[in-house]
């Protein structure tokens, strides 16, 4: 290696900052250390997460009555065909005999 590579090595060698200097920068520059806010993310996170759930379980609960409806009207027209049948069956008998 060259000297310069040496020297560039040295210069960019990572090296731990003085005790208490995050400190002493914050004192002069007069900010404050930053607050922890993940709680509000937390917060919103949950409150989306709870609104998405209810509405997919609103979407769940409307396909199952709607499932449940279709069946009902599948019986239902299956016993009107099996009525209308009889009836017709009946007309039929008092006509021709």
């Amino acid at each position: 290696m060259t000297d310069f590579e040496d020297e560039l090595r040295s210069a960019l060698r990572r090296e731990e900052p003085p005790s208490r200097f995050a400190a002493r920068v914050m004192a002069r520059t007069g900010a404050q250390a930053p607050r922890r806010k993940g709680w509000l993310a937390a917060a919103i996170a949950a409150c989306l997460l709870l609104s998405m759930g209810g509405f997919e379980y609103r979407q769940y609960q409307g396909r199952k009555a709607k499932q449940e409806l279709l069946l009902a009207l599948e019986i239902a027209s299956g016993k009107l065909n099996m009525a209308q049948k009889k009836v017709n069956d009946l007309g039929r008998r008092t006509i021709y005999e």
